[in-house]
């Protein structure tokens, strides 16, 4: 079997290379929304950017279209569940995992329910999966981004995927289990490079991102 270790370092040379790697918006992000005393409008700016690095403001997005305080009742909701950040997930967790599913569907229908309007014209606005997984694991690191090269990666270990649901998500989370020491020890290497504590559910994005990736032939990290 590969080593998820290097799959995983693989992915975070890229911020080792270069110190204002857009990458590094998540370490920025995450590590804001990790603090003790957090300012609303500068959380909403650390997830603008981060999201905007991550291809959530590009094309038809209706982000684009909005400025950073549009997530200030989404920063209110994230905040009430901050303790979605201490997840234990070598431990039987489905309590937090229903909680993970029940603000998933909370972002997306705030989002649906409050933005009407996109540049000056009436329009439903699509909440993806990928916009609200980002988030979370922009926010709160309690669950991959599922986005395509993910699912690429997943569907490459036999993990099934149609859509995002938590019977989809529980069989990550074994996966995560079943080789926990090969995502600690990247988590501990990645610790003594950055000083920041990659969460378990990071980890698993950025190995199933960098497989999903590679099966890519015609990829390129810059158009990722």
């Amino acid at each position: 079997m590969e080593d998820i270790n290097d799959k995983i370092l693989q992915f975070y040379d890229r911020l080792k290379s270069d110190k204002n790697h857009r990458y590094k918006s998540w370490e920025h992000c995450f590590s804001y929304f990790s603090g003790k005393h957090i300012d609303k409008k500068i959380a909403c700016l650390h997830l603008s950017f981060y999201l905007a690095s991550w291809g959530m403001y590009r094309g038809s997005s209706f982000l684009l279209w909005k400025d950073y305080l549009i997530h200030q009742d989404v920063i209110d909701k994230l905040l009430e569940n901050k303790h979605l950040q201490n997840i234990d997930f070598l431990k039987t967790n489905e309590p937090e995992i229903d909680e993970i599913f029940d603000l998933i569907d909370w972002i997306k229908e705030w989002y649906k329910t409050n933005i009407k309007s996109v540049n000056g014209e009436s329009r439903d606005v699509n909440v993806t999966d990928t916009l609200a997984t980002k988030i979370l694991l922009g926010t709160l690191g309690c669950i991959p981004a599922y986005d395509r090269y993910f699912i690429d990666g997943i569907r490459t270990r036999d993990l099934s995927f149609s859509k995002l649901t938590k019977n989809n998500f529980i069989p990550v989370v074994n996966y995560y289990k079943e080789n926990n020491n090969q995502f600690k020890n990247a988590q501990e290497k990645i610790w003594e490079t950055s000083g920041i504590n990659y969460p378990p559910m990071k980890l698993i994005d950025m190995y199933f991102w960098e497989i999903g990736f590679e099966a890519d032939k015609g990829a390129s990290y810059k158009n990722s």
